[in-house]
C-alpha cells in the first residue's frame, strides 16, 4: 500500500503495527499490507488514531472493549484481537476513548476518572514510621 493511499482508507484501517522503518497496516477486508514509512509518520498522517504503545496505533472506531491487567497495563479488543496498551499510555488512551461521544467501548468503567483525587497514603507498600 502506498503512503498516499493511507488517508483515503482511514475507515478500512483497524490498526497499525510498527516494524522498524516499516508499518504493517491491518485492514478490515484484506490481509495485512506493508507500508515503507514509519509508524510515527503514518499516525501523523491519519487523523484520530490512538497510539497504544511504541509499536501499535489503533483506529478508535474499531475498538469494542478495553480491559485492565494486573500489572496496571491494559488491552483493547479490535476485531477479535487483544492489543496491548503500555502502562504509561493507559490513562491517555482511556481519556481519548471517553471523548468519543459517537462510539461506546465496553470496560471503560473499570478505569477511574483522572479528575478524582488520589490518596497516596492508602497506596503505600510500607507503612511510614
Amino acid at each position: 500500500m502506498k503512503f498516499s493511499k493511507l488517508s483515503n482508507n482511514n475507515a478500512r484501517i483497524m490498526y497499525l503495527m510498527g516494524w522498524g522503518n516499516y508499518t504493517r497496516v491491518f485492514l478490515t477486508d484484506s490481509s495485512p499490507e506493508l507500508n515503507s514509512t514509519t509508524l510515527k509518520k503514518c499516525v501523523d498522517t491519519l487523523p484520530g488514531f490512538i497510539r497504544l504503545s511504541k509499536s501499535l496505533a489503533v483506529n478508535p472506531n474499531h475498538i469494542s472493549q478495553i480491559r485492565r491487567n494486573p500489572d496496571r497495563s491494559a488491552d483493547v479488543l479490535v476485531a477479535g484481537h487483544w492489543l496491548p496498551v503500555s502502562r504509561r499510555r493507559v490513562s491517555q488512551v482511556v481519556s481519548q476513548l471517553r471523548c468519543l461521544s459517537d462510539h461506546s467501548v465496553r470496560g471503560l468503567t473499570q478505569f477511574r476518572e483522572l479528575t478524582e483525587p488520589v490518596n497516596l497514603t492508602a497506596h503505600r507498600a510500607f507503612p511510614v514510621r
